[in-house]
């Protein structure tokens, strides 16, 4: 917009573009002979330990400055302008929400400055000699008050037994440790209030782990943080708070776990014949923070025991009744605060009964294959008669110690004699443990023949 006038001035308004950057340019124009003066401005405060925009538009269409000077009483403002100008200071009164002169004026001048600025709005007119201000400039001082972060804590450093419960752990803060907020006014619309909120962004990071973000929940006058997880061992916290413009605090504080916590190790199964009922089985855990513990092993036996009675370094249980798809097992503990934790389960399979009968062995004390010996699976009776061709008896085992029985060694019962080489018949009766009567074998009695060579 070009506005030529009677006195020979000009005035040209515009803004200048250069990447990702907007540039206001106020270029006054003056017509004096065969001279022209060139006027550029803009506040500037130094020192200034953040700025943000002001949520309003002013009249150029552009936004004002705040300017947040942090753990300060006063700040500072300064205008550079190409040619000397009348310089005209007002602050902002927050009673009347008007601009009012505020000191002395600046005559003749290129550049003004004020320093020991108090919080509040200021603007500043410029004009040429005593004509009307040809533009103005507004901004505002925001004198970060910084913020106070400590936690709560016992004499000796740690978290108060009573911020403690089952599920959570609350720390506790300060009540100085508060948002501080700034007011301003839109100069075009003083009866509208806005706020610049400086937020505090609080991080927690317990022992080694990762830091991450915390909310302040605030129930009236008590500040706290929850960690909705605790830990189930003795764990220090390290926590920092920062503002939006740089300052931050930090604390640290012990936590003593009233969390219990426990793994089953892996259970131990016999060497051979691992699945095999019966199966008996020797559990061991890893506990933190424990007093009492509930063993339960999936078949509806259970075992309790208190560290105050009997330390649990091992417990053994024996399965009988085959399933396949395993039992699972659990050991429930608590600690001395009455908290408890249940651990992941651990599954213990027992195979159903069968019977694999070989047809040939070789008792020459080779060590292989020495033994004629059922695969019996899962039995908790078995008995095995073998007999010649002529149907003399030579062999005879009744029992339902199965791991521990060797089987037949080609050896005549009672002489210690070695049978002959050739063809020998059996008759096998048996029973499984998924059998609850012993009276009659679940199958049989089954019967075959085995060659012995030596």
């Amino acid at each position: 917009m070009d506005m030529l006038l009677t006195t020979g001035i000009r005035y040209i308004l515009g803004s200048l573009r250069t990447g990702r950057t907007i540039f206001r340019v106020f270029c006054i124009g003056i017509l004096a002979g065969n001279h022209t003066l060139q006027v550029f401005g803009q506040l500037t405060a130094r020192n200034a330990d953040g700025k943000v925009t002001t949520s309003y538009t002013n009249t150029y269409g552009n936004r004002d400055t705040i300017f947040v000077f942090s753990q300060k009483e006063t700040g500072n403002l300064s205008l550079q302008q190409s040619g000397t100008s009348v310089f005209k200071w007002y602050k902002f009164n927050y009673n009347s929400k008007e601009f009012e002169p505020f000191g002395t004026d600046d005559v003749d001048v290129e550049a003004v400055s004020r320093d020991n600025l108090e919080q509040g709005g200021y603007k500043v007119t410029v004009a040429q000699g005593d004509a009307a201000p040809r533009d103005s400039f507004v901004a505002w001082l925001y004198m970060n008050p910084g913020f106070d972060f400590n936690l709560y804590k016992n004499n000796i450093g740690e978290v108060l037994w009573n911020y403690s419960s089952c599920f959570f752990t609350d720390f506790r803060l300060n009540p100085n440790t508060v948002q501080s907020s700034f007011i301003y006014y839109n100069p075009g619309d003083l009866q509208k209030v806005l706020t610049l909120d400086n937020t505090i962004t609080y991080m927690m990071k317990p022992g080694n782990g990762a830091e991450i973000r915390m909310l302040l929940n605030i129930q009236g006058d008590t500040q706290y943080m929850r960690d909705n997880s605790p830990p189930y061992e003795d764990t220090r916290y390290y926590f920092r708070a920062y503002d939006m413009f740089g300052i931050e605090k930090q604390d640290d504080i012990m936590y003593h776990t009233i969390i219990p916590h426990v793994t089953i190790n892996q259970p131990v199964l016999p060497d051979t014949d691992p699945y095999s009922a019966p199966v008996p089985v020797k559990f061991t855990c890893q506990p933190f923070t424990v007093k009492e513990y509930v063993w339960r092993f999936g078949d509806g036996d259970s075992i309790a025991y208190d560290l105050e009675l009997l330390p649990p370094d091992t417990v053994k249980h024996t399965y009988y009744t085959p399933k396949t798809q395993g039992y699972e097992v659990t050991v429930k503990v608590t600690s001395p605060r009455g908290c408890t934790f249940t651990s992941d389960p651990v599954k213990i399979a027992v195979d159903p009964p069968s019977l694999d009968v070989a047809n040939v062995f070789t008792p020459n004390n080779d060590g292989m294959n020495d033994y004629f010996k059922p695969n019996a699976v899962s039995l908790r009776r078995f008995e095995i008669t073998i007999y010649t061709r002529t149907g003399k008896r030579v062999y005879y085992y009744r029992g339902n110690d199965l791991r521990n029985w060797q089987g037949w060694d080609g050896r005549i019962e009672n002489t210690g004699k070695d049978a002959a080489e050739g063809v020998y018949f059996y008759t096998i009766k048996a029973w499984g443990w998924d059998d609850p009567s012993t009276r009659n074998p679940k199958a049989g009695p089954y019967s075959g023949s085995i060659h012995l060579y030596r």
